[in-house]
């Protein structure tokens, strides 16, 4: 867990520095919450960095990785696009999605397919900051390990699980 925090915190202050120093660069990070749609309902709490390229004034491509918290805690790895809806503005609406796989750290579960689609508007600070709201779906697949201990028997089998859920995100972009 100690290098998985080591090189999460490398990867942002790589992406970071690299977004500060040139214009075509730029890293976000964002905390988010989602509202399960199915069951098992599990709510889960994603926490996000993602570095970006801007290919041109209104698409922006990257990758990024963060947490995310179902009942199992997952390491998801992903590409995602931005579109600026409008020109850039002080509010502007955009439209992104990311997709990728998610690893699990514990033994007992194994990560799955990621597909995160949004819409959100971002609002522009001082210094070249914005912060941005979006709302979106989240589908997280994963595979978790159950036991079942009863007084004859005892089993264990492989759980595979398909987590849809409206996930609300605010966070900073610079």
């Amino acid at each position: 867990m100690k290098r998985l925090v080591f090189l999460l915190a490398a990867a942002f202050a790589a992406v970071t520095a690299s977004g500060q120093t040139a214009s075509r660069f730029a890293c976000s990070t964002a905390l988010g919450v989602g509202i399960a749609l199915n069951e098992p309902a599990s709510t889960p709490v994603v926490w996000r960095v993602t570095g970006y390229y801007k290919v041109s004034a209104r698409f922006w491509a990257g990758a990024g990785t963060g947490i995310s918290c179902y009942e199992k805690t997952l390491i998801p790895l992903y590409a995602e696009a931005r579109l600026l809806l409008l020109r850039p503005r002080r509010f502007t609406p955009y439209a992104g999605c990311a997709a990728g796989y998610a690893f699990a750290p514990q033994k007992e579960a194994k990560g799955g397919f990621l597909l995160s689609p949004a819409v959100g508007v971002q609002y522009a600070l001082c210094g070249g900051w914005r912060i941005f709201v979006a709302a979106g779906y989240e589908l997280q697949r994963l595979e978790r390990l159950r036991r079942y201990e009863g007084p004859y028997f005892s089993a264990q089998f492989a759980e595979k699980l398909s987590h849809g859920s409206l996930l609300l995100q605010v966070g900073f972009l610079f």
